[in-house]
């Protein structure tokens, strides 16, 4: 099944009653005919984490939660993005976007990257999906990625990837970094973890960089894929996305 819908009682004075339906495939939402408005909750794919040893954890899928206006008895194709694929010694792929029609998309997390060609730093932890603007947050070398941002309704992205193992550390202030993902957004769309000598855990659905190969994000979280911590083995993958749509019908 594609999709579940969950009636919820209304508490107001109206004969309408709230609806939620979620999507964990990709399928179809049909507009009942006295619905003009929904609220969405899209979260996109999670990148992979970065492959061979001591690369950065894939990025988080971004996240949108915003109203927005339907036509009544419309389709919409509500599209679940896949996380990206980890590659041998290679950096990870990105996750693709999560969508509801044309109206909004949710994007992809980035590929977590690999170790630094001198050896001197961890890779680059994925970027979290977009903002509006599809801009992406990069962590940098040995530290923790960066969180995701916001505008207006549109919570811009999940958590960026970590990078690579805290004791290579290049930060310009000297300070190791953390190989932990960076926080998504209500458990969902976390970085996965970096790896190497300080191999990092995920968080809100990113999996650990502490296994060979890297573990993959969880299903339906868009979660980042963890980095490996072996050569030459692959990054995990990321996580799929997931959505969310709620009515009063």
């Amino acid at each position: 099944m594609a999709s579940t819908v969950f009636p919820v009682a209304s508490t107001a004075s109206t004969p309408l009653t709230q609806r939620v339906q979620e999507f964990t495939a990709t399928g179809n939402f049909v507009t009942p005919s006295n619905v003009t408005t929904v609220e969405v909750f899209l979260v996109a794919g999670g990148g992979a984490g970065g492959g061979d040893q001591k690369g950065g954890g894939g990025g988080g899928g971004g996240i949108v939660e915003k109203a927005i206006t339907v036509t009544a008895g419309n389709t919409y194709t509500v599209t679940i993005g896949a996380g990206g694929t980890g590659s041998t010694s290679a950096a990870g792929n990105n996750g693709s976007n999560t969508t509801f029609g044309s109206l909004a998309t949710a994007i992809g997390g980035g590929g977590g990257g690999l170790l630094n060609a001198n050896g001197s730093a961890g890779g680059c932890g994925g970027g979290a999906g977009g903002t509006n603007s599809n801009t992406k947050f990069i962590g940098g070398k040995g530290s923790q990625g960066a969180a995701g941002g916001s505008t207006g309704t549109q919570s811009g992205a999940g958590g960026g990837g970590a990078g690579g193992g805290a004791e290579f550390q290049q930060l310009s202030s000297g300070v190791s970094g953390t190989s932990i993902g960076g926080v998504g957004i209500k458990g969902y769309g976390g970085g996965g973890g970096g790896a190497g000598e300080s191999s990092g855990s995920g968080s809100s659905g990113g999996g650990s960089g502490t296994s060979n190969p890297g573990n993959a994000g969880t299903a339906n979280t868009g979660g980042g894929g963890g980095a490996s911590n072996g050569s030459p083995t692959a990054g995990g993958a990321g996580g799929s996305g997931y959505a969310l749509v709620m009515y009063w019908s």
